[in-house]
């Protein structure tokens, strides 16, 4: 069995993270979700610490997939949204420049690139009618925003992809 993994990131002081699995034949299922402070520290820290995401993912394999564990062909690709700076922004945040050179430096050619505008594809709505829309309090952070535009750009993936089963799974 093939399983593709997708690590979502909406960088900045404060990094959304979203982790979904999906096969030929399963939608997509967002396994995890996480917002990481202290901007580029903080994110090069955790992107250590969970092995690069391969922890999440090899914890998740144990426990979704145990008759088959040692045999599954799983792999992870990356998603993350494109830093914009706005003309409106006289002194812009650079902080998700620098995540993006980790980004870069760590995943190579991997990484499927997406603008900010990617996000309406899919809505809040959508988060909230599934169930997935999550709080700061949930997140134990001032909002959830980081980690809902992680999982945004995750489902807007899938739906560029045209991923058959997310398409029928999701659709309304």
């Amino acid at each position: 069995m093939s399983v593709d993994y997708y690590m979502a990131i909406d960088p900045g002081k404060a990094t959304g993270i979203a982790i979904g699995r999906m096969t030929e034949e399963l939608p997509m299922d967002v396994i995890y979700k996480a917002i990481i402070p202290e901007g580029t520290v903080g994110f090069s820290e955790w992107l250590w610490k969970m092995r690069y995401g391969r922890a999440i993912i090899e914890e998740d394999c144990l426990n979704n997939f145990p008759d088959s564990y040692l045999t599954l062909d799983w792999h992870l690709d990356e998603v993350c949204e494109n830093f914009r700076v706005l003309s409106t922004d006289f002194k812009p945040n650079v902080e998700p420049l620098r995540i993006e050179g980790i980004i870069i430096d760590r995943f190579g050619k991997s990484v499927h690139w997406q603008q900010p505008s990617d996000k309406k594809m899919i809505g809040d709505d959508f988060l909230k009618e599934q169930g997935l829309w999550t709080t700061g309090k949930k997140m134990g952070h001032t909002d959830g925003r980081d980690a809902n535009d992680a999982m945004l750009h995750l489902f807007a993936y899938a739906l560029k992809s045209k991923h058959e089963p997310s398409l029928r799974a999701y659709s309304n």
